[in-house]
């Protein structure tokens, strides 16, 4: 009998999941069952060949449960979901919501993946991270990856680094793109219109971005490569280094992980269970 996966969440990851899913052969549409309260997200997902409902119960009949909903919605999706049969493979890319919390919720049969890709899976281009729990099968992990996989590149890391990541690779895209951003609105004032701007901002960062990536050669060898003693690149480094690039990049980093910290212990506490009622004196 064919698995079954239900995608709780069809926003942007989750439909970029079921997508990837879907072209690179993973599942076809029919394998998945779209649990989303928008009437449009239902709509969408049946317009490409899914099932879909707004009842969270169907997910307890599902082979893999994959929670993509923001993570302050997680207590109201657990509560109506409720315990999930053992062996079941849940994939979260919620923030901030640990293996732990999952098991809390779903039961200790249950076999975990939690996973956190960026922005890129939109076009098969993202790097997840993921973490595993150590009951989870091998079977389940390989499902796990293909799920994963067909978005982009994998890289399993330790729970405890989530928040790092998060720093890093989850909103490591806006970077670039502020960086974009700001390099076009400097283009046009040395007097470029914004449209050639544009074109050669988006292709400069496509081609340098293309070099990095087939890593023969690290970023500061690639940088040397442009960069000559004196000359017009290098007065461009010297103006990055005179303010602490380097500084204030490691800063943004530790401010996002931070922040990721911040939330993740505010979201515990929200789904934390009330204290018990003790008798008083």
């Amino acid at each position: 009998m064919a698995e079954t996966v239900a995608v709780v969440g069809f926003g942007s990851m989750g439909t970029a999941l079921v997508k990837g899913c879907m072209r690179a052969s993973v599942y076809t549409a029919k394998q998945f069952t779209i649990v989303d309260p928008d009437p449009e997200a239902r709509e969408r997902a049946m317009q490409i060949g899914c099932n879909a409902t707004a009842d969270l119960g169907c997910a307890t009949d599902a082979d893999i449960v994959v929670l993509a909903v923001k993570p302050q919605s997680f207590p109201d999706v657990a509560a109506s979901i409720g315990l999930l049969k053992p062996g079941t493979l849940v994939i979260s890319v919620m923030a901030g919501v640990s293996t732990t919390r999952l098991t809390e919720a779903f039961g200790a049969g249950i076999h975990t993946v939690r996973c956190m890709p960026n922005v890129a899976a939109q076009v098969g281009l993202a790097v997840t991270t993921y973490a595993t729990v150590t009951e989870c099968s091998d079977a389940n992990r390989a499902r796990a990856l293909r799920v994963l996989g067909s978005i982009g590149s994998t890289v399993e890391i330790s729970e405890h680094l989530f928040d790092a990541a998060t720093a890093t690779s989850g909103s490591g895209p806006a970077y670039l793109f502020l960086l974009a951003e700001s390099m076009i609105e400097s283009a046009m004032r040395l007097g470029f219109d914004r449209p050639t701007a544009d074109r050669l901002v988006r292709q400069s960062l496509l081609g340098a971005s293309t070099l990095l990536a087939r890593g023969d050669r690290n970023p500061a060898e690639l940088r040397g490569m442009v960069t000559s003693q004196g000359g017009t690149t290098s007065a461009a480094m010297a103006v990055f280094e005179s303010h602490g690039f380097q500084s204030m990049m490691h800063n943004a980093l530790r401010a996002a992980r931070d922040r990721g910290r911040d939330l993740a212990a505010t979201a515990a506490r929200q789904s934390a269970p009330p204290p018990a009622v003790t008798g008083g004196t």
